[in-house]
């Protein structure tokens, strides 16, 4: 399988530059979003069709971006660069891309009641929480502490929602 489909099969933006800022790729979603085909764009700096781009900040400070809300030429989204670093050299950045259309056809999308979805966050924060731990009686102890709640709500709260 090609990185190419795989990234258009994606519903968000995705973004590519360089080390230089310079954009090397985008997927389909990107391109409409910006309204620019990646072969009429490639290779030019991103700063000049996002003038306010922060992949100089990322490539400069060597540190992620994540989730941030943006406004740029009327269109509101959210934007999360990472730096793409091999032996120990920044190479460029991935940006990930979600506009506020697609949050809002996500949600619109959601049938389920918002103690459904309160419910599912709250146990995907646990399970992350426990694989930051370990998932050992001592590792569930520490996660129940970083989470603020008891064991017994922790392994309550598992079992009630699978």
């Amino acid at each position: 399988m090609k990185a190419n489909s795989i990234f258009n099969a994606i519903r968000h933006g995705i973004l590519i530059c360089n080390a230089e800022s310079h954009i090397v790729f985008f997927n389909r979603v990107y391109g409409e979003f910006i309204g620019h085909s990646l072969q009429d764009v490639r290779y030019l700096p991103i700063t000049d069709i996002r003038p306010g781009s922060r992949v100089p900040e990322v490539l400069k400070f060597r540190r992620p971006i994540e989730n941030t809300l943006r406004n740029e030429n009327g269109q509101e989204y959210f934007a999360s660069i990472y730096p793409l670093i091999e032996n120990d050299t920044v190479q460029g950045t991935i940006s990930l891309v979600t506009t506020i259309g697609q949050i809002e056809e996500h949600v619109s999308n959601d049938t389920r009641t918002l103690y459904e979805r309160t419910c599912e966050f709250e146990r995907q924060e646990i399970l992350r929480t426990v694989a930051l731990y370990g998932n050992t009686l001592e590792g569930k102890k520490k996660a129940a502490k970083a989470l603020g709640i008891s064991l017994a709500s922790l392994y309550n709260k598992l079992k009630i929602e699978s």
